[in-house]
């Protein structure tokens, strides 16, 4: 299978400057050596701020969001109908609202949701009013009519397709909006006390029995603030390095993933590189977990 690299450099989701270079910042690194022969490599083009007009208390800067989130819809379909695997970097997690439609126009899917906070506001219950903490709402069809209807009218998402893994801060309206879907949350203690391999298998076997496929998000804010101070809203006692490799060394030896996506790096905000180093790393495992699976199937 060929690879899709899409780099999305938005920052409109959130009020911090610098997690729009993320991209750059893994590029500098050496993501072009780790990409595989081959692989697609495209960037969604973000509004400069001077284009920005719509800078509303509920929905801050949303005529930015809408702007690149609509265009990476148009071309997740497009590279899934080419039978390509996109693995997608931004940028801040608003740009997951382009992610989801753009895989729900390919048929139904899972999510594998790895992110300190649920992402499940809309605009009347975010406390800030930053669009990054309502991409799964938007795709559950929540919230208002311009995120909702990214990609088409229907709903993206349903709230049974869907895993949380490192939850840990949590609005309010979100608790209520989990009880009250019956979203499975698995908590970095459970990560810890029962080993990735079983909340892995238990996550994959609930999404299983629902569609056949899905894909992961990964929120670099799911590992612990000492681990990435170059995220734009760290919270304690998340992940260590060692559990977000496994968990996403899991996902991408699962035959029925297809997608990848990898958000919330702000160099910017980062001490010595560490947090950019770290998601580096990540992406290292992330791509040599499924070149690996891919060449024990050319020899069976």
């Amino acid at each position: 299978m060929q690879w899709s690299y899409i780099h999305v450099p938005l920052r409109y989701g959130q009020g911090k400057l610098g997690v729009d270079q993320g991209p750059m910042k893994l590029n500098e690194l050496g993501m072009e050596k780790l990409l595989p022969t081959g692989t697609v490599k495209q960037t969604i083009r973000v509004l400069p701020e001077s284009e920005i007009r719509e800078n509303e208390e509920h929905l801050k800067r949303v005529d930015g969001v809408l702007h690149t989130v609509t265009e990476l819809a148009e071309v997740i379909d497009s590279e899934i109908r080419a039978n390509r695997f996109p693995l997608i970097v931004g940028g801040d997690h608003s740009m997951a609202i382009g992610t989801l439609a753009g895989l729900a126009k390919t048929g139904p899917f899972g999510v594998i949701w790895v992110d300190a906070h649920a992402d499940l506001n809309t605009g009347d219950t975010s406390p800030s009013g930053n669009i990054h903490g309502m991409p799964l709402a938007a795709a559950m069809g929540m919230g208002d009519i311009r995120l909702t209807e990214v990609g088409g009218r229907d709903s993206k998402l349903s709230p049974n397709h869907l895993v949380y893994i490192a939850l840990r801060d949590i609005d309010e309206g979100e608790i209520n909006e989990i009880n009250r879907l019956g979203i499975k949350v698995i908590t970095v203690e459970e990560v810890r006390t029962r080993g990735v391999d079983v909340i892995m298998q238990e996550a994959l076997s609930y999404l299983r029995e629902r569609v056949d496929r899905f894909y992961i998000s990964f929120d670099m804010d799911s590992l612990d603030a000492s681990l990435v101070p170059g995220t734009g809203t760290p919270v304690d006692g998340g992940l260590t390095e060692v559990e977000a490799k496994a968990i996403l060394k899991e996902a991408m030896q699962a035959e029925d993933l297809i997608a990848v996506e990898l958000v919330e790096l702000n160099p910017a905000l980062d001490r010595d590189d560490m947090t950019a180093q770290l998601a580096y790393r990540l992406c290292e495992t992330i791509i040599k977990s499924k070149e690996n699976l891919l060449l024990e199937g050319e020899t069976v």
